[in-house]
């Protein structure tokens, strides 16, 4: 017995010491090592490793069979790929990483890419995501501090170049995602969206003229595809002073893989922490979790499938007609997004399904709501590359929408104590939108780009006729400039909410001219556009308006001075004019200067700190000019300015700064993170508040000053 264990001892070691290692470094362009870079195998990633603080690696050489390549990668360089035959003579290398210009770039489209991408401004990735400064690892939040993002609430709904967020849709691998965000409010408006950036593959903005490969978008849209593949198994657990996640991503057989997520969010610790600069928000809980599913079925068949769950309530003090009180809501919300896909010999066939069922309450004074939302979404699509560079996608989409609200409304809709008298209404809505499109890109030459599409619909329950019409043109001047010229006619359909309970049909004419230039280190932007809004939509004051005119120009720049610091500007200008009553109005977006300002420094090894500036002047709004009073119901009716948005709030400013750290322990990573929103603790101002008979008022404000931090552990496994 003693014998066999001496002898399995011995093999042991032989076989440890018989596995042979290659040694190195891995430096950038200054000759600095580079710490946390990924060292791998390309036909045996489970052999990878990760470089200590020094740079330097050990990793041991496959037994089976000489490897073909190592791959090295690390965040803003450029994956350097050595051939074996290079190295296999050497036993220490020296690896010099090339900085990438993290500049999101035109590529080439593969079938499995939107027919559309070339006409996108911007496509982010994961990693665009978290290095975001602004978006706190939300992908939709990221958004925000794009310079076509005309966001002016703190919310993560996209509002893109000057128009309203419900005019712009969110697509998730191929299905459109109204309402994408979390503490959702009356009018749609919330704080985070409903996405885990981890199962994210790309995100494409359009941020006008959107592709009409998708309808029911009259604005820009933002295009959603989750992860396709996995470089290695993840295993994570996040915890902040506000939320407790777990995040759980496997490799399945076949190029299949599995990703398991759950969180719960409280408020204890971050109420009391920012007890003196969140005056409204009294509570706020929710619990969600979800799963994607990727299954690779054969070489031709991919089938997807994403279900995500949430549990939702907060609780704030709301003002409303001259009443100040407690507004509590409460949502419960199930989305199931299905895709099947099938790779023909010329090209891509694709079925999608979505299923979205909420339920929600909301309560405020003498105000009472409870809804039901139901959404079905089906398409197909089919999508060929001609051997002339001739690139088409035809399809077909079925949206069906069933809204049902049951309420208890002000018997005088400034009368909202909650002693006030009010009535029961019960409202049921629901819209087919059936629509056919097709959709033709044609590469004249290698740096010129042109592409056209035409959607029309299928009316159906005494609905209107109408047809969306585009045209696109990218071109290259040389490796550094390009223009892209797009402009075209495109529909939506209003979302219901408290103050507008209908589906009225909104249109838009646009014109967009952009305009991109990158150097080695710098890139420049500049973007012109005009837009045409025609539609029947209600604000919270309950005024009507018919048309808006929008007229905007982007500047922007980014230059980076090195693989760890880099620096961002622009602004934005925005002229907005709104029609009420056949008169036309300032919009209350029209904005002289709408500037963001970052400088970022990323350094695995010290520390990741990223410092923004928002500024731009208050929004318009329109003034209360008198109060008349109503002895019958002892209440006191505001009567607004003819004027509209004849008023501005004051100046608006946010300095914030991000901070985190990666610790490395063998296969664990450690990540600290911590955020100081409004650092200058400005009070910006919201909305105005009068009191119950107008005679006097004051300010409600964004957010002041919030501290943020949290722990992530994660465990990766090739």
């Amino acid at each position: 017995m003693r014998l066999t264990w001496l002898l399995v001892f011995l093999f042991t070691c032989l076989s440890l010491w018989g596995q042979k290692q290659l040694t190195g470094i891995v430096v950038d362009q200054n000759h600095k090592p580079v710490f946390a870079a990924n060292v791998y195998w390309e036909q045996h990633p489970q052999l990878g490793v990760v470089t200590d603080f020094d740079g330097k690696f050990s990793i041991t050489l496959p037994t089976q069979q000489n490897p073909e390549q190592l791959l090295i990668s690390f965040i803003g360089f450029k994956t350097q790929v050595i051939l074996w035959d290079e190295i296999k003579q050497q036993e220490k290398i020296v690896i010099q990483l090339k900085e990438e210009n993290r500049q999101l770039k035109t590529i080439n489209v593969t079938a499995k890419d939107p027919i559309s991408q070339k006409f996108s401004v911007i496509r982010m990735e994961k990693l665009d995501v978290y290095l975001s400064p602004v978006a706190s690892g939300d992908p939709l939040k990221a958004i925000t501090f794009l310079p076509s993002s005309t966001n002016t609430d703190e919310m993560a709904n996209p509002a893109l170049r000057g128009s309203n967020s419900d005019k712009s849709r969110v697509i998730l691998n191929g299905v459109p995602v109204l309402k994408p965000v979390r503490n959702s409010q009356i009018n749609g408006m919330g704080n985070f969206s409903l996405f885990n950036t981890e199962i994210i593959h790309k995100q494409y903005v359009y941020a006008s003229n959107p592709p009409l490969s998708y309808g029911n978008t009259s604005a820009g849209l933002v295009e959603i595809e989750t992860v396709r593949k996995l470089d290695q198994n993840l295993s994570q657990i996040a915890t902040s002073m506000a939320s407790l996640g777990f995040f759980i991503s496997k490799k399945l057989k076949k190029k299949s893989l599995i990703q398991l997520y759950g969180n719960w969010q409280f408020d204890d610790a971050f109420l009391k922490l920012n007890k003196n600069s969140l005056d409204l928000l009294k509570n706020f809980k929710s619990k969600d979790a979800g799963v994607n599913l990727r299954l690779k079925l054969n070489n031709k068949l991919c089938l997807n499938s994403f279900n995500y769950l949430i549990d939702e309530h907060y609780d704030v003090l709301d003002y409303m007609y001259g009443y100040q009180g407690k507004s509590i809501a409460n949502n419960l919300r199930l989305i199931s997004i299905t895709n099947l896909h099938y790779t023909t010999k010329k090209g891509l066939f694709s079925f999608n399904l979505g299923l979205d069922a909420a339920k929600n309450k909301y309560q405020f004074a003498n105000l009472f709501s409870r809804g039901l939302n139901k959404s079905i979404y089906i398409s197909a699509n089919y999508k060929w590359t001609t051997k002339n560079r001739h690139k088409f996608q035809i399809g077909f989409s079925e949206e069906y929408k069933y809204d049902r609200f049951h309420d208890s409304i002000p018997l005088n809709y400034y009368n909202v104590k909650p002693e006030a008298p009010n009535y029961y209404q019960k409202t049921k809505l629901n819209n087919h939108n059936t629509e056919c499109y097709m959709y033709w890109n044609y590469e004249l030459v290698s740096n010129f780009n042109l592409s056209t599409a035409a959607r029309i619909n299928l009316p159906t329950n005494k609905q209107s006729f109408y047809w969306s019409g585009q045209i696109s043109m990218r071109y290259s001047l040389n490796k550094s400039q390009s223009f892209l010229l797009s402009g075209g006619q495109y529909h939506n359909y209003n979302t219901p909410n408290y103050y507008q309970r209908d589906y009225a049909l909104n249109q838009s004419y646009q014109i967009a001219l952009d305009y991109d230039y990158k150097l080695e280190r710098s890139n420049y932007h500049l973007a012109l556009y005009w837009k045409k809004e025609h539609g029947d939509w209600t604000d919270a004051n309950y005024s009507n308006f018919k048309d808006i005119k929008i007229v905007g120009l982007e500047l922007s720049m980014n230059h980076y001075f090195g693989p760890y610091l880099n620096f961002s500007l622009s602004n934005t200008l925005l002229k907005q004019d709104i029609q009420n009553a056949n008169q036309w109005y300032p919009g209350n977006q029209s904005l002289d200067y709408f500037t963001k300002m970052s400088l970022n420094f990323n350094h695995p090894k010290i520390i990741n700190l990223s410092a923004t500036w928002i500024a731009r002047p208050g929004l318009r709004y329109t003034p209360v000019k008198e109060a008349l009073y109503n002895t019958t119901i002892d209440a006191w009716q505001p009567v607004l300015s003819e004027n509209i948005n004849s008023d501005r709030y004051a100046n608006y400013n946010n300095l914030s700064v991000n901070a985190s750290r990666i610790i490395q322990i063998g296969k664990v990573s450690i990540i600290a993170f911590a955020s100081v929103t409004n650092l200058l603790n400005k009070k910006n101002q919201n909305t105005k508040q009068y009191n119950m008979d107008y005679s006097s008022s004051k300010f409600n404000y964004f957010e002041k000053r919030i501290y943020y931090f949290g722990l992530i552990w994660q465990l990766k496994d090739k």
